[in-house]
Formats: C-alpha cells, sequence, structure tokens
C-alpha cells in the first residue's frame, strides 16, 4: 500500500500546479509516448484483470501478448516517460527529485509485484526471461 501512497503523492508533486507548464517539444513527445504506451496496455490487458495495488487479483490471468510480449510493466513505463515529460515542461530541482523517486518507487513496486506474481504463476520466471521490466531491450 505504500508503494501505491508515495506513487501518487509524487505523481501528484510532479503534476502541480499545471498552469505553470511551458511548452517543449521533448516534454510533449513524452508525454504523447507515455499516452502511446498506457493505450497499449489497456488495449492488451482489459480493466478488472489489473491491480493498481501491487497484488495480482484474484482470478486475473497473466498478459504476455501486445506490448506485454516486450515489457512486463507497461503502465509504469508510461509514468516514468509522462513525470520526464512533465518535468521537462516545468524544471525544477525538486521535480527532477520527484521524478528520480518515482521511478524508485515503482522499480520497488515492481519487483515486490513480481514475487506475488512468481508464486501465482508458475511460468512467470520463463516470462520474465523474455521481456523487459519497463523498456523494450534495455531495462
Amino acid at each position: 500500500m505504500i508503494y501505491v501512497v508515495a506513487q501518487f503523492v509524487l505523481l501528484l508533486f510532479l503534476a502541480w500546479p499545471m498552469a505553470n507548464l511551458s511548452f517543449s517539444a521533448l516534454g510533449a513527445a513524452l508525454i504523447l509516448l507515455a499516452g502511446i504506451v498506457a493505450l497499449s496496455a489497456l488495449l492488451a490487458n482489459r480493466p478488472g484483470n489489473f491491480n493498481v495495488r501491487p497484488t495480482p487479483k484474484a482470478g486475473g490471468e497473466l498478459i504476455t501478448f501486445g506490448i506485454y510480449y516486450y515489457i512486463r510493466h507497461p503502465m509504469y513505463c508510461s509514468l516514468f516517460f509522462a513525470g520526464l515529460g512533465i518535468l521537462f515542461c516545468q524544471f525544477s530541482l525538486w521535480k527532477l527529485l520527484a521524478w528520480f523517486l518515482l521511478v524508485l518507487t515503482l522499480t520497488l513496486k515492481a519487483r515486490f509485484e513480481e514475487q506475488a506474481l512468481l508464486v501465482k504463476f508458475p511460468h512467470y520466471q520463463e516470462y520474465q526471461s523474455t521481456s523487459k521490466a519497463f523498456i523494450p531491450f534495455l531495462w
């Protein structure tokens, strides 16, 4: 639960206040990329199968197709890119620190979640060996 609270607090800190956004082509491109990644995740893994909390839903199924073929946590990836995009549009050292803390929080949340997925889905370890956690071909 602490991961979820920290995630939302950090996202709120990054985005607030939206009125001070400046246009940045790179920031806009990163926010657009975040939207595409999130939409791809929602197309493959319909609402009702995933959970905001880092525990698998009862009766949930493991999705390994679509964007999930390449990365195991596309929604977290989309938050990385969205936060970075906002940072480019509204830079401050405090927001940079918040973005790094967001990446750390989501990385820890993913590790916690993966431990539960290993227990629930016996073939999850094989899936881990054929996909990256957040960024295709890199991480």
